[in-house]
């Protein structure tokens, strides 16, 4: 069993969000700013130095727009390729607004995706 005492897991996870923080275009600022981080301590992360916590993780995830389970090698739902096109651009409209905004524009997405014609129909 794999825990994160062991460094080639902390690294492995380091190593993945650093992949799907740079398919973005984020810097370290960014993404340490964003999850209320300093750019050290997400710098310890990403090489694997230190292990996130579940709250850094799940923050961590909620920026980027990836599931946790990517970041953990191995996992047969983890996606390779990194977030979809155009996931980048989108969260850079995003970050600086603040957390009531992006709450609203949350609600606004899931109201369209909601009301939308199923695939394949008409």
């Amino acid at each position: 069993m794999t825990r994160w005492g062991d460094s080639t897991l902390k690294a492995e996870v380091g190593a993945a969000i650093r992949r799907h923080r740079e398919l973005l275009g984020l810097s370290q600022a960014d993404l340490a700013e964003a999850i209320g981080r300093s750019i050290q301590s997400l710098g310890e992360i990403e090489r694997g130095r230190s292990a996130p916590s579940f709250e850094t993780l799940e923050a961590i995830s909620r920026v980027l727009g990836t599931p946790v389970r990517d970041f953990f090698p191995g996992h047969p739902e983890a996606r390779e390729d990194g977030p979809p096109a155009g996931a980048g651009r989108v969260l850079s409209l995003l970050l600086p607004l603040s957390p009531q905004e992006r709450a609203w524009v949350e609600r606004v997405l899931v109201a369209l995706l909601r009301d939308r014609p199923p695939k394949g129909g008409g």
